[in-house]
């Protein structure tokens, strides 16, 4: 018998079935039409997208209307309330998958109560929608004539039932909190209730005759300039018992490592030490290459390749910083020695409905991410745990990401079996990601901790329910979560609760993250996220309109009314309209505004169009005012992340970029923000001081620095020349009364322009700002207008 593991992947989502067998003998078998079929209505199938879910399906067959335009979402609430079924059938099983002496099945995705069914046997009862799901099929398969059922029941009903049962009720949350699924279906404040069903994720044969590596990872034990030590553990499952010799391979390696191991039948656990000598290392963007080693592994029994696996994964030490100073406690990330501050967003899911997004959507929106200087996503917990072309994505872009486990905003069960099935969430995720170089840090969950003790979620709660609520928590996120990262994922640390305190708390500006919504929903000014200064800033934010396209999909009309039905459906923030207007009126005439602009009857050059370039503008100046502040108190603060980089449909919410995949005012304005030099002028108790910040790599050198100050007519008032002015990364070096500079001339309608030049003339780097006149909130500096030609200030 020929000793070889042959590993078929067998699509059952396309348009075909294949084979695939290990990279060294790869074929495709060609198979007849397999179709996926939902069960509209009992005993009518139609055909199904696989991936993908209920609504797409519905929208293909002509049921409903996209769900995300105008005021469908209002239309599409019964389907979330009902089952549904999918089904193919009569499909042919390769003969290569079918005389293998192994054959399971993996679902990589199911959302999310769903019973699965081959042949008409129950293979598996599925009720997770963040973990994949892999069952013996061998005894069930037959060559010819299969079929595969699967059954979903509604999340809102099985929700409601385990409620009930609990018997104690879950505050923040309702069914939502006991289901695991996308707790973002359920509604939030940026986004649609369209609770989904369907098979979310790739389906695949496993086949093999002797053995099958279910897992290879590189966990690098220690990382310097000089050495990387590293092992390489693998899994590995027999059907035989003898020896298996293991090679290992990676990028400029010059002679393999090889192994000869005893093997066991069953599952195998193997670590291979490994060194290599100056390693290239993978460094985050704007600090140095995005280096990745290919590393592959084989398997051999009697000089027979059974198997082999690829991994990419790039070298670097990554930490999160959490040391007691004479202020409160540091929070900063250090890579590769380097403390490094944080530049970024909040990342949501890239769409609402599954199987939607493309890779080449993931490296649009990315994309943009790295050409605006971004260096961290925080990836939040309302969401999903992304796909391999994210974090892919992100590796090669040089983007850390914050990854947060799929819990938000809400207390959740601790019975044993919800707390078991966190456990096998947990330990497959972490397994999953933890060969990608960008996870920076495992978060346990977000404002959970800040909800149960600010939020008033205690009220009216017996004793004996907190302490159920109370236990519950600790399970979760004190003991199985980072007993699992500390298990799985060693090298990267896990952090409890973001926010670790919240904002009415005063060691939320001392210590820890800081999620400050004192802008925004307490309708503080701006200004004050000068003030409010935190160790990092992981969550702050302002809305605005997104761009036009997207308004037409949004609205019902052309007119300008903030009462029209899809408006109103779009804006899930009960206060948002009132809160953007009112944020514009602090620093803009509004209604002189709408007066001066010469419109006219097309919607494109409409007061509803340049109003929604006026939210921009405000979001904008707004956002960037934060991000100044954190920046020049580096280090003290380390880093900033804005609510929100992107939205998941047509709305008026937080986001940088919208729906469509299009930058905003903000995100265009972030090239120069999120830049590795900063100039960054600023009025402070009557003094005109300018920072100069650089956090990235590149050298300060020896500069002229010339300073312009001019009116509305360009008649320059006052002007600076410094020359040979030594910089260092974080320094004022400009600083007079405000009075000394322009005298007794208002501020109003002036423009200061730094220009910095090498001593040989070279255009260093410049930056210009409009001098603001008083306002209720007193001097300030805002955005006249950046490259693009897009207008910001008045």
């Amino acid at each position: 018998m020929i000793r070889l593991t042959i590993v078929f992947l067998v699509t059952l989502f396309s348009l075909n079935i294949y084979a695939q067998m290990n990279p060294s003998n790869q074929y495709t078998t060609p198979q007849p039409y397999l179709e996926w079929m939902f069960e509209k209505e009992p005993g009518s199938w139609n055909l199904a997208k696989v991936p993908g879910c209920i609504h797409t399906d519905l929208e293909n067959l002509g049921m409903i209307e996209n769900p995300l335009i105008g005021i469908n979402e209002s239309l599409c609430q019964w389907i979330g309330e009902r089952d549904w079924n999918y089904s193919t059938y009569d499909f042919t099983v390769p003969d290569e998958i079918f005389n293998s002496n192994v054959i399971r099945l993996k679902f990589h995705q199911l959302d999310t109560y769903a019973t699965v069914f081959l042949n008409d046997q129950k293979l598996f009862v599925a009720d997770n929608a963040f973990r994949a799901y892999e069952v013996d099929v061998k005894p069930f398969l037959k060559k010819e004539k299969n079929t595969m059922r699967v059954e979903f029941k509604s999340p809102i009903t099985i929700g409601k039932q385990k409620i009930q049962e609990l018997g104690y009720p879950i505050p923040g949350a309702d069914m939502r909190a006991v289901t695991r699924k996308p707790q973002y279906h359920y509604g939030w404040d940026w986004g649609p209730k369209l609770v989904t069903m369907g098979i979310t994720g790739p389906i695949e044969w496993i086949a093999y005759n002797e053995a099958n590596i279910t897992d290879f990872y590189i966990h690098q034990k220690f990382i310097s300039q000089e050495k990387a030590e590293i092992e390489a553990r693998t899994s590995i499952h027999s059907t035989v018992e003898g020896f298996i010799t293991l090679t290992i391979r990676h990028t400029n390696q010059l002679e393999p490592n090889i192994v000869s191991l005893k093997l066991s039948k069953g599952i195998n656990e193997f670590i291979i030490p490994l060194s290599i000598d100056n390693p290239k290392l993978w460094w985050c963007n704007d600090l140095g290459e995005q280096f990745l080693y290919d590393f592959s592994l084989e398997a051999s029994i009697d000089e027979k390749k059974v198997a082999e696996k690829r991994i990419k994964t790039g070298l670097r030490s990554i930490r999160l910083v959490t040391e007691k100073d004479d202020v409160g406690e540091t929070f900063y990330f250090e890579l590769n020695g380097r403390p490094v501050f944080a530049k970024g967003a909040n990342y949501i899911p890239i769409t609402m409905l599954p199987g939607v997004a493309t890779r080449t959507d993931y490296t649009n929106l990315l994309s943009q991410c790295q050409s605006s200087h971004f260096n961290m996503l925080r990836v939040w917990g309302g969401g999903y745990y992304e796909t391999e072309d994210f974090y892919e994505l992100c590796d090669s872009l040089g983007i850390m990401v914050w990854q947060d486990f799929m819990f938000a905003c809400s207390m959740y069960p601790g019975n044993a079996a919800f707390l078991q099935n966190v456990q096998l969430e947990a330990d497959y995720q972490t397994k999953r990601l933890r060969n990608h170089p960008c996870i920076a840090l495992w978060c346990g969950n977000n404002e959970n901790a800040e909800g149960w003790e600010r939020w008033g979620w205690q009220m009216g709660l017996s004793d004996k329910d907190k302490g159920k609520l109370n236990k519950a928590y600790t399970d979760v996120f004190n003991e199985i979560l980072p007993n699992t990262v500390l298990k799985n994922h060693p090298q990267i640390n896990y952090w409890e609760s973001s926010p670790r305190f919240g904002r009415g708390d005063k060691r939320s500006i001392t210590e820890g993250d800081s999620h400050y919504w004192g802008l925004w929903h307490d309708e503080e000014p701006f200004e004050i996220l000068n003030e409010r200064v935190p160790r990092f800033m992981s969550e702050y934010g302002m809305q605005s309109y997104p761009n036009l396209n997207v308004l037409e999909e949004i609205i019902t009309t052309n007119s300008f009314d903030i009462n029209d039905p899809g408006m109103v459906l779009h804006q899930k923030h009960p206060r948002g309209n009132k809160l953007m207007n009112d944020y514009m009126k602090r620093w803009f005439d509004v209604d002189q505004l709408l007066k001066n602009n010469q419109s006219d009857s097309t919607f494109y050059n409409s007061d509803f169009a340049f109003y929604a370039q006026l939210t921009q503008s405000v979001q904008a100046e707004g956002i960037l005012m934060g991000i100044e502040a954190h920046r020049r108190n580096m280090p003290y603060c380390m880093g900033t992340l804005f609510w929100q980089l992107n939205d998941v449909w047509p709305a008026l919410s937080w986001s940088a970029i919208d729906y469509k995949y299009q930058p905003k005012v903000l995100m265009y304005a972030l090239q120069d923000a999120y830049a590795p030099i900063l100039i960054s002028p600023i009025l402070e108790n009557d003094f005109l001081n300018i920072h100069y910040i650089n956090d990235g790599i590149e050298e300060n050198p020896l500069v002229k620095i010339e300073i312009f100050i001019s009116n509305e007519n360009g008649e320059i008032i006052f002007d600076e020349i410094v020359e040979h002015f030594p910089l260092t990364n974080n320094c004022i070096f400009f600083s007079k009364k405000i009075q000394e500079v322009i005298g007794s001339k208002s501020p109003e309608n002036l423009l200061i322009t730094v220009n910095m030049s090498t001593l040989d003339g070279e255009l260093f780097r410049t930056r210009s700002k409009k001098l603001v006149g008083k306002s209720s909130q007193g001097l300030r500096l805002i955005i006249s207008e950046y490259d693009g030609g897009v207008y910001i200030g008045r």
